[in-house]
């Protein structure tokens, strides 16, 4: 049975200021939990200590060791309250061992003028009706997909040795909302690196560190709508990678755009 997004971000524990969240085996993506699922959680838990007028600017997370299904314990704490910023370290522990670190930062509306907008999704982009869905294969899949439903727009098959460097992919959740910013951090995780599809066969990847900056949307969105998803790898050497994804709501606003260092190797 799926433990659903909702089951999973809201049937916690507090400890203090810690929260406890419970990790199923199904939310595995290989024999680590979901990166993205990882540093939602973070964020979570470190939005306990932060006001809620201020939105979630930018999140930083890293990877110290793979976190498995089990307890994950978030410790948050306040390095910095000011005027305008709020700062927040939040540190995973499981059995005893630091899994991951986050650092969330919240901000208040410094200037109300749109200086210089945030991308628009590219206008020839055939809308999630029109293609066929991809399905789940268990086995071959990462666990935590079956959580999803993807509609490939463009993008090289995973191991394929393809010289194609980005993807574009519309995805939904299966089942739940978590709120905009931690399902914008979640989302931003959830595509295959374009890596992946460079490697001419099978190989391990990872994520070494990852930072995202969000951007409020200034319309309503539909959490459980089509998400748009780039993902642009701009260099794979030596075994370390780094791609740049942006995020866009049902609606064709931008939620985020991220950036990641992963580690592949056969």
């Amino acid at each position: 049975m799926l433990t659903t997004l909702e089951h999973l971000t809201t049937k916690f524990e507090r400890d203090g200021d810690a929260t406890i969240y419970t990790l199923t085996d199904d939310w595995l993506q290989g024999r680590a939990a979901f990166g993205g699922l990882v540093a939602a959680l973070g964020l979570m838990a470190a939005r306990h200590l932060a006001a809620p007028d201020r939105r979630l600017r930018a999140l930083q997370t890293t990877f110290v060791r793979p976190s498995g299904p089990g307890a994950l314990r978030f410790e948050p704490s306040m390095e910095r309250d000011g005027r305008n910023l709020t700062q927040i370290r939040a540190i995973g522990f499981q059995n005893g061992e630091r899994v991951a670190t986050t650092r969330a930062i919240f901000g208040l509306p410094l200037d109300g003028v749109d200086r210089v907008p945030p991308p628009v999704p590219p206008a020839d982009t055939p809308g999630p009706d029109t293609i066929e869905a991809a399905p789940y294969v268990d086995g071959l899949m990462p666990k935590f997909l079956q959580h999803f439903e993807f509609r490939w727009v463009r993008g090289a098959i995973p191991y394929s040795g393809s010289t194609e460097t980005d993807s574009l992919t519309w995805l939904r959740a299966r089942d739940g909302q978590i709120g905009l910013e931690a399902l914008s951090v979640l989302f931003s995780d959830a595509i295959p690196s374009p890596a992946i599809g460079v490697m001419p066969g099978l190989a391990k990847s990872s994520t070494v560190a990852w930072s995202v900056s969000l951007f409020e949307p200034p319309k309503p969105v539909d959490e459980s709508g089509w998400w748009l998803i780039h993902t642009k790898l701009t260099s794979l050497r030596d075994g370390f990678g780094h791609h740049v994804t942006t995020l866009w709501t049902p609606e064709g606003q931008a939620a985020a755009v991220s950036e990641q260092t992963l580690a592949v190797y056969p």
